[in-house]
């Protein structure tokens, strides 16, 4: 019996640490919004910023909080690089590591441009963090989402991973929407009639356009 005792306080200890550590990580997950929504703010409603000002500041702090790295293999899905699903008649539109590590690159400014255009020198946000919580681990890696609301009225959710010790984003979802999914279908749709090569000439095209037109 006394063994038995000792073994189910053991179990509560154990459980009651995992349930700590856990609910630390995910207080680390929403500092880590908090403090990054934070200084956005400042860089956003600053009215002495100019537009092309504020994509400079805010890059940065972009690239520092993302993980473009697993965006883009999530992204990318049954066509990325370490995949396994077959592809049938599409095989030969599984990207190569050095053809995904060029997508990853490329797909990053892109993203970059997309967002950052939508700021304008009268941008002015505010951001409510509603809720925080610890989602489903996978591959064994912990997960946290932390709920937000913009100008209170639009529900935008970021979704983290733990890695190294530091959570970094890797899927927004505006209103449900994830970037992830609307990604992933527009791309998929596009590799069945264009290959990796085709598909990182179009990325290129787009990115190399914008910067173009920026510099007029």
């Amino acid at each position: 019996m006394k063994k038995i005792i000792t073994l189910c306080i053991s179990t509560i200890l154990l459980l009651t640490t995992a349930v700590n550590a856990n609910a630390n990580n995910v207080n680390q997950a929403t500092a880590l919004i908090d403090n990054a929504m934070q200084e956005s703010l400042s860089i956003i409603n600053d009215p002495a910023l100019t537009t092309a000002i504020k994509r400079e500041k805010l890059w940065p702090i972009v690239t520092s909080h993302f993980d473009f790295t697993l965006i883009s293999e999530l992204t990318l899905g049954k066509f990325s690089a370490g995949a396994t699903s077959p592809l049938g008649d599409y095989s030969d539109r599984r990207f190569t590591t050095e053809q995904q590590v060029e997508f990853t690159d490329a797909f990053t400014i892109h993203l970059g441009n997309l967002y950052l255009d939508r700021l304008n020198n009268d941008s002015k946000f505010s951001v409510l963090l509603t809720k925080s919580s610890a989602m489903k681990p996978i591959r064994q890696m912990q997960r946290a989402r932390v709920n937000s609301l913009i100008n209170k009225k639009t529900a935008i959710d970021y979704s983290l991973r733990l890695k190294n010790d530091g959570w970094r984003i890797y899927d927004v979802k505006v209103e449900g929407r994830s970037l992830i999914s609307s990604f992933r279908k527009e791309y998929s749709a596009l590799l069945l009639k264009n290959t990796p090569d085709e598909l990182l000439a179009l990325l290129n095209e787009k990115n190399l356009a914008h910067s173009d037109n920026n510099a007029e």
